[in-house]
């Protein structure tokens, strides 16, 4: 009698150890799922702004010691022109003439504190390749030529930094994403040799 009455009490300390230890799982249990959990640092991150780049700059002016440099948004942003042009080179190879948008040269230098009157410019594209204009070339009196390359008159066109081609934003394909062109009111083909592709640097020389 005894012992069964031990064994009564064993298997009832036993059945209590078994509940007490239960009611801890459900416990833990409920506290890692249902209590609501500080949010992790990836979570924070995803309510976190993302930060900006800065807008990378396809352009540097150099007037003397001043330099500015004008990325695709701040050229953009300027007064835009469009115009038809194309060029043909000395072997009578023909390019365009296409619709081109950019800035005229004359409008971006005009956004620039004291620039000079009178002046040349030196145009540089990425591969280290440029080519001088004088005032008559930046101000767009150059030669027309036919499909011959033979000169027709001496043209009235719009020198421009151009940024689209046929509506399109200039790319390396196209010889972007800036490029020197000349453009007019009517389709009209100019020497190779005064466009020029991949432009990445102008320098302003007083004269």
């Amino acid at each position: 009698m005894a012992e069964k009455t031990g064994n009564e009490k064993l298997g009832k300390y036993i059945a209590v150890i078994l509940v007490v230890a239960i009611i801890a799982a459900i416990g833990v249990y409920a506290y890692t799922n249902f209590i609501e959990k500080e949010p992790s640092e990836s979570e924070n991150n995803n309510n976190t702004p993302p930060v900006e780049e800065p807008e990378q700059t396809l352009l540097t002016i150099s007037v003397g010691s001043q330099v500015y440099n004008y990325s695709l948004d701040d050229l953009t942003a300027l007064s835009s022109v469009s115009g038809q042009g194309g060029y043909i080179n000395q072997k009578g190879k023909i390019t365009g003439p296409y619709n081109y948008t950019g800035v005229a040269i004359q409008s971006l230098f005009g956004s620039i504190p004291s620039f000079p009157n009178n002046y040349t410019i030196r145009a540089t594209a990425s591969d280290e390749y440029n080519v001088s204009y004088t005032m008559d070339e930046i101000n767009g009196k150059i030669p027309l030529l036919n499909e011959t390359g033979a000169e027709i008159q001496i043209g009235n066109l719009t020198m421009i930094v151009a940024y689209k081609e046929s509506g399109v934003f200039l790319n390396e394909t196209t010889k972007g994403p800036l490029r020197i062109a000349f453009i007019d009111t009517e389709p009209s083909l100019t020497n190779s040799g005064l466009w020029l592709g991949s432009l990445v640097k102008i320098e302003v020389i007083p004269s």
